[in-house]
């Protein structure tokens, strides 16, 4: 059993963290999320314009980095909601320490077998001291 959870946890360190989750594969590869911003221009935001009453249907994933982390490069995540079939995504981070919106986008693929995933909530900004 031990042998089984170690080569299990090696075996995911070796690939790549978007590799395992189609949906987020999707969205970094259709918009070109990076560390540097996006390829493709999508419409910054307050907030993103979903209902309470889709709570169900809202879910949060993580859009890694495809080259690593950059110490000073911005973060992304999703928040998806899928019987729209469209996410929002927050931009974090950076030089400068933002918090941003972006979206909605087109989700180009409902696919969430191995995404990390929780359910969708509105991140806040950090209030730490940076």
């Amino acid at each position: 059993m031990i042998r089984a959870v170690i080569f299990s946890i090696a075996t995911s360190a070796a690939l790549p963290a978007w590799a395992a989750c189609p949906a987020a594969e999707a969205l970094i590869n259709q918009y070109g999320i990076s560390f540097s911003g996006f390829k493709q221009t999508i419409p910054r935001v307050a907030m993103p314009a979903e209902s309470k009453n889709a709570a169900n249907a809202l879910l949060t994933i993580a859009l890694p980095n495809k080259d690593g982390h950059v110490s000073d490069g911005y973060v992304h995540s999703a928040l998806i909601n899928k019987n729209l079939k469209r996410a929002w995504i927050l931009r974090t981070g950076g030089f400068a320490g933002v918090y941003e919106w972006y979206g909605p986008v087109a989700l180009p693929s409902s696919d969430f077998t191995g995404c990390v995933s929780e359910p969708g909530r509105l991140p806040q900004p950090s209030t730490a001291a940076r």
